[in-house]
């Protein structure tokens, strides 16, 4: 079998030849994969010089009629002959798998109901930004819980976890346990996001399975957080991105550095389903639950005790949903709570963040507009939840491992309220005076 193809940006053609049975159905399986992979929206397979189909060959099509409708896209078959289109015709899938003018319009494929209105685009450095406003007035309330001063040498006990109920407006991360008694499940704390109505942990530990808790009817997940960042209400806008050309990938920073730009936003809670090139971080080995031996729990050679990170980028073309916040140096003094939980996000920038991700296996998902509560809740409903990171950029001269990069994805961003909106919202609910 032969298989070229022929792009147009989001719309592939891919003209297959020879015999589509069992020994070349995963040739072309493994194709139609990679134009899912490399943005592919739409696809038409031209099969006129195909001689033979078997019912492998047809599964390979009908999975990929499926993918394609998951995402809001488009897929079919073209130009068939005698056998092939013989068997299509008695399975009765022709109409499910053939071309039509209906379906395919040109070199640019328009599914009924797949675009929308956008604001925008904007473009930057290394990708470039499809705007969608969703609450564009809208502002993230947010706080902070525990005390991660304690990171560098203190033990976190008993009285640091916070127990935090998550909701479907909930987005966090942070050091968490699924656990309602602190003392028999210390080992349990590890890095934890919240996003979707789901809490995921990663508890510490190298053997250790991430794991995660959804709403489920009445059950609402009540995860006990030592340390963290919690932020509630709705992003006021969606950035759809695509890695420039000149580029293969792009890292996180840059991604979040442009989109707060973008966005002219000095703090903002920031979301990200994306298709990565490769994850860049860290996990723990031991809980900060237990004891130091030592002044730090950091220093060099204790801190391979402690953590562990990835000498290079791991996760490979995986589809990520990250969680963090975002803050310009030159807004410290209004965010001054916010400040023990972020850090530098590059050497000698003024960008400072926290970021955790939740690691799942590829799966293409929608392009345009898309919802944030469904999009990262059938990732989680899924059951493939790989690993919980707490992401790092290893900027190292020489030694450094790199950030995480990425190649396409969604960013929901919204601005955090200021520290004095919050003051004055809690006085105003408990009956205060501000003054």
């Amino acid at each position: 079998m032969q298989i070229t193809a022929h792009n147009d940006k989001d719309f592939r053609e891919l003209q297959v030849s020879g015999r589509l049975d069992a020994e070349w159905a995963d040739t072309l399986k493994q194709a139609i994969e990679d134009a899912l992979r490399e943005g592919a929206h739409s696809l038409l397979l031209d099969l006129s010089q195909v001689v033979y189909m078997s019912s492998a060959g047809l599964g390979v099509l009908v999975s990929a009629q499926k993918q394609f409708q998951k995402i809001r896209g488009s897929f079919g078959v073209k130009n068939c002959k005698g056998p092939v289109t013989e068997v299509i015709r008695l399975t009765g899938l022709s109409k499910m798998l053939l071309w039509n003018d209906q379906t395919f319009t040109g070199s640019i494929i328009a599914p009924p109901g797949a675009i929308q209105a956008m604001n925008r685009i904007v473009h930057a450095k290394h990708a470039d930004y499809t705007v969608y406003d969703l609450e564009p007035k809208a502002k993230m309330d947010w706080s902070v819980i525990g005390n991660p001063a304690r990171l560098e040498s203190g033990q976190y006990k008993a009285d640091d976890a916070a127990l935090t109920e998550i909701t479907e407006s909930t987005i966090a991360l942070g050091l968490a346990a699924f656990t309602g008694d602190y003392t028999d499940q210390q080992a349990s704390f590890g890095e934890m996001l919240a996003l979707a109505g789901t809490a995921a942990v990663q508890p510490a530990g190298k053997s250790q399975r991430a794991d995660y808790q959804s709403i489920q009817g009445e059950f609402r997940p009540r995860p006990e957080i030592l340390y963290g960042i919690k932020m509630t209400g709705s992003p006021s806008h969606l950035l759809r991105f695509d890695i420039n050309q000149r580029d293969r990938s792009a890292p996180l920073t840059d991604l979040v550095d442009e989109a707060m730009d973008a966005m002219q936003y000095e703090a903002a809670s920031v979301v990200f389903l994306a298709e990565t090139s490769g994850l860049v971080g860290a996990t723990l080995r031991r809980s900060l639950t237990e004891r130091v031996a030592g002044d730090s729990r950091f220093d060099h050679p204790e801190i391979r005790e402690w953590l562990s990170f990835a000498p290079e980028r791991i996760h490979v073309n995986a589809v990520v949903a990250i969680v963090g916040v975002a803050l310009r140096a030159s807004a410290q003094d209004r965010y001054k709570t916010l400040l023990p939980f972020v850090r530098p996000m590059r050497s000698s920038d003024d960008l400072l963040g926290h970021f955790h991700a939740a690691v799942f296996p590829f799966e293409p998902f929608k392009k345009r507009k898309i919802d944030l509560n469904e999009s990262v809740g059938s990732l989680f409903s899924s059951g493939q939840l790989q690993a919980v990171m707490h992401l790092l950029n290893d900027d190292r001269p020489l030694s450094g491992a790199g950030d995480s990069e990425f190649v396409r994805g969604a960013c929901w961003i919204g601005p955090l309220a200021s520290a004095a909106a919050l003051n004055v919202k809690a006085a105003a609910s408990t009956g205060e005076s501000t003054r």
